[in-house]
């Protein structure tokens, strides 16, 4: 590598078009990386579109050598989330390079110039650009497979990272489950003793979604994510125009049976979701820059519900609100939706993330015979101030 490494701002179309084919590059020969749809992609750098952005100040540069592009990353700052915490920070998202450490250097170096430029005090990250999203690094298990609205990355990202001075604050999991686990006979006969129990004594009944109130629903389940939720290390309550936009995204293939809610004498106090790994079906579509996305779409629809090859879930969403906790209405939840995913033919599930140190979440992944698969990371770097002039 003769040529210097130059990092510049995002400032035209045609750097905009190297941003988004860049990744496609990287992992050219990565069997377990699943390309993004290309719309999705461009919509995460859509200023006026993407409403996770509303609230962001955000800039993207890119690391050339020489006219090759070999790197990426996004500067922000998430002002709702200096709001909730209380907090004075900036983040650092998007992040993609080639095995090249002065370009990984350099990107991270800059993205800490311009946090520091606007007066914070630290920068953390990765995060594209919240929870709900791609949140954390990827720090092992690399041999598993790339699933849904999660964080993937080669193993090297941790090391330019760390080297860059940035130091672990909080580990997320995932679980990988097998869904036969919890149906039937295989669902230990105690658990299902309490459970049953505890329907009885406290009325507990669990429905799915209504479709036809499909906004009502989203908005119900968007007020148990925020009282379930907000004593998360991370966690932001979403504006509710974001939750709209990321389960909009996922509508079309939302499968009802698949999106729980349970109440207590018609109130609402826990809820689950679960959605097709749709990345099983992506990898056979292999989204491309230079292919029509009419095309990606069919080749998706074709290996979902044709000649499906998709027998995973994900689990992004369980949750209860703090005065029904530890009733049991969690396990409720995921045992009754196992019913529907065996079913209709699923046979595994990811469950995560979750924090590493949420006790009581991680005790509920036990209870289902999960085990631990991936852990993704986030980092943060205190920043010196900039001297007085």
């Amino acid at each position: 590598m003769t040529t210097n490494v130059s990092v510049r701002r995002v400032a035209s179309r045609e750097d905009e078009k190297a941003f988004l084919r860049l990744p496609w590059k990287i992992y050219a020969n990565d069997p377990n990386w699943v390309p993004p749809l290309v719309s999705q992609r461009k919509e995460k750098m859509d200023r006026e579109h993407n409403p996770m952005l509303a609230h962001m100040e955000i800039e993207f540069f890119m690391a050339w050598r020489g006219s090759e592009p070999v790197g990426e990353i996004a500067a922000f700052i998430n002002h709702s989330h200096n709001k909730f915490h209380n907090e004075h920070i900036g983040w650092f998202g998007m992040f993609e390079v080639m095995d090249d450490r002065e370009a990984a250097l350099a990107l991270l170096q800059t993205a800490e110039e311009w946090v520091k430029a606007k007066g914070y005090d630290a920068i953390r990250g990765p995060a594209s650009y919240n929870d709900l999203d791609e949140f954390g690094l990827q720090v092992d298990y690399f041999d598993q497979p790339h699933v849904l609205l999660m964080p993937y990355n080669p193993p090297y990202y941790k090391t330019y990272i760390e080297e860059a001075g940035f130091e672990g604050v909080m580990d997320m999991l995932s679980y990988k489950i097998a869904a036969s686990s919890m149906v039937g006979e295989n669902v230990p006969e105690k658990i299902r003793r309490v459970l049953e129990k505890q329907r009885k004594r406290r009325n507990i009944t669990i429905r799915k979604i209504d479709m036809k109130r499909f906004n009502a629903e989203v908005d119900v389940m968007m007020d148990l994510y925020v009282s379930a939720w907000s004593d998360n290390w991370g966690f932001v309550p979403p504006a509710r125009e974001e939750m709209y936009y990321v389960i909009n995204q996922l509508k079309q293939f939302v499968e009802p049976d698949f999106i729980l809610i349970a109440e207590i004498e018609g109130k609402p106090v826990g809820f689950i979701v679960l959605f097709p790994d749709l990345n099983q079906a992506l990898s056979y579509a292999r989204p491309n820059p230079n292919v029509p996305e009419i095309i990606t779409l069919l080749q998706v629809l074709w290996h979902w519900k044709v000649r499906p090859k998709m027998n995973r879930v994900r689990v992004p969403f369980l949750g209860v609100v703090p005065e029904w906790r530890g009733m049991g209405i969690d396990a409720m939840l995921y045992t009754d939706v196992v019913d529907s995913v065996v079913k209709r033919g699923y046979s595994e599930g990811d469950f995560g993330w979750i924090l590493d140190n949420n006790q009581a979440m991680n005790q509920v992944a036990d209870l289902v015979r999960g085990e631990v698969y991936k852990r993704y990371r986030m980092y943060n770097k205190v920043l010196k101030p900039v001297p007085a002039e």
